[in-house]
């Protein structure tokens, strides 16, 4: 009964991270057939070498906690002259153990982004992986989503066929193509490889594990003991500012707010403020808008957790300690691609995308309760969190860009690519003129002023494939206010307060506007870049 506990949707979720970005510029790409036979010969070479290579199994381990590609993987190309022993390196360690080395060497050949990845299991993970006594066997990631099986090989050459849906309950290292990866230069993504084997680079610099990672994580304890009662869908902004507490507002915000002002924005970045008699001001450059955070409406764990590389959540775990090997989630990331257009009145089709690698744990909390035999817990709900991001969009200049932008968020999932077409169509403000005092052009007067505005649409085409969850579209307005409410809430705090008051505690918050996509809240901010 004990190795059945582990029953999750999709096995594959554990094994692979797969987000398959189109591989280009590929001078030899072999048949899918001919590419698993080529990760078989790998996997069943690397088998034999973990049983036999103590070094060889704490150094995949090390190399997996860098996650260079936010991910456990590790890339053959980018370690396999690196010295395991005094004297061999990673190649001359495993190769020894080929029956036909040339085999081995063409089965790395036709695949540049061979990559060993360390999944999360709910008994075995990087970070407690006991490599002195713990022999992984080595699974051999599926050709496509249409699997019923995914084979483990150990160091015999013995094949264990797991059943589409279960998890192993023992150690267990995969064996894949690296899909956050690209043969070749590319643009959105620095290079990783350059040398005589090829140039290969990330597919996004999302993917770059060297950049600090703003979301922290969560011990276990935290994870299951954080609350589920879902909070309101605007974001809950805590009372201080935005330069001591990255969740709290920038204080040209909230001073707009207690203004009273109707048009926030205009305060932030032109600094106009009708009752203090300043109708006109310069733009100030040293703000931009930001994604704060975004939070999943209700009810969307499903739909974006469908294809066989989304995480899934851990439906039940052995009561035991946190803190004994236990994950809540299964391997794998989200990819939350967001899309923002932005007209310009040169006629320009301003296109941003950002692209967000994100761990279940990221987006949801999960309640977990234990059985009337005090054996298992069990999930019973799964609510969605806001997850903070921080990410610098552009300022908004409204002398050059459009009243409104509009916002379009996806989940990607490998697939077929395709082209969706897109419109935005916005107002354009014409009350600037140069003013010899700021020796500049400059805003005459709150929103529109006195002027006639105009309007304008412009045509987008966003890349996605037909595998994707299209989480919606929304469009944020200049003349949105920022913060729509302050309000008192009940809160326990850390320590009683020295003041001498008893419960209930209050403190003051901001609701805050977002950005409804329909499935999706999208705070968005204008944040100071510059002190």
């Amino acid at each position: 009964m004990k190795h059945k506990i582990y029953y999750l949707a999709i096995l594959a979720l554990l094994f692979s991270c797969k987000k398959e970005i189109k591989q280009e510029n590929l001078s030899f790409v072999p048949v899918p057939n001919e590419k698993q036979d080529s990760k078989v010969i790998f996997s069943k070479v690397l088998a034999i070498a973990l049983e036999k290579e103590p070094n060889l199994r704490l150094f995949i381990k090390n190399e997996a906690l860098k996650q260079f590609d936010r991910d456990n993987d590790v890339l053959f190309q980018m370690i396999k002259d690196e010295k395991i022993t005094s004297d061999q390196t990673f190649y001359q360690v495993i190769s020894k153990y080929a029956q036909s080395k040339e085999k081995l060497d063409s089965a790395i050949n036709s695949l540049p982004t061979l990559t060993i990845m360390v999944p999360e299991l709910p008994n075995f993970t990087p970070d407690n992986w006991k490599t002195e006594s713990e022999i992984p066997q080595v699974a051999v990631s599926p050709e496509n989503k249409n699997f019923t099986n995914i084979d483990l090989y150990n160091s015999k050459g013995e094949i264990t066929k797991i059943p589409n849906g279960s998890v192993p309950n023992f150690p267990v290292v995969v064996v894949k193509e690296n899909e956050r990866l690209v043969v070749g230069s590319n643009k959105f993504g620095k290079t990783v490889i350059n040398n005589k084997s090829g140039i290969i680079s990330l597919a996004d610099n999302a993917f770059d594990g060297s950049i600090t990672k703003i979301n922290k994580t969560l011990s276990l304890n935290s994870q299951l003991q954080s609350s589920l009662t879902p909070i309101k869908t605007s974001r809950i902004a805590p009372d201080g500012i935005a330069e001591t507490n990255p969740q709290a507002l920038d204080q040209a915000i909230i001073d707009a707010y207690n203004k009273k002002l109707d048009w926030q924005r205009d305060y932030v970045y032109y600094g106009l403020n009708p009752q203090a008699g300043v109708n006109r001001g310069k733009f100030n450059n040293d703000y931009s808008e930001h994604i704060i955070s975004i939070k999943l409406a209700d009810n969307n764990y499903d739909k974006i957790s469908s294809h066989t590389d989304d995480p899934k959540a851990t439906t039940q775990y052995p009561n035991v300690r946190p803190g004994n090997g236990i994950t809540l989630w299964t391997n794998g990331k989200y990819d939350i691609r967001i899309a923002i257009l932005i007209n310009s009145k040169n006629g320009g089709a301003l296109q941003i995308n950002k692209i967000f690698s994100l761990e279940g744990k990221d987006l949801f909390d999960v309640k977990y309760q234990l059985d009337q035999n005090q054996k298992y817990y069990n999930i019973v709900s799964i609510t969605p969190r806001e997850c903070f991001l921080y990410e610098p969009i552009a300022a908004w200049d409204l002398d050059n860009y459009g009243a409104q932008w509009k916002f379009i968020a996806q989940e990607f999932d490998p697939a077929t690519e395709t082209t969706l077409s897109y419109t935005n169509t916005t107002q354009y403000a014409s009350n600037f003129e140069y003013d010899p005092t700021f020796g500049e052009k400059v805003k005459l007067g709150i929103k529109f002023g006195q002027t006639t505005t105009t309007t304008n649409t412009n045509s987008y085409q966003v890349k996605t494939t037909t595998g994707s969850n299209d989480l919606g579209e929304g469009i944020l307005d200049f003349s949105n206010p920022i913060i729509l409410r302050k309000e008192k809430i009940e809160y326990t705090p850390s320590r009683p307060p020295r003041d001498g008051s008893t419960p209930p505690y209050y403190k003051d918050v901001y609701v805050t506007n977002d950005v409804s996509t329909g499935s999706m809240y999208i705070s968005v901010e204008p944040r100071k870049i510059r002190k």
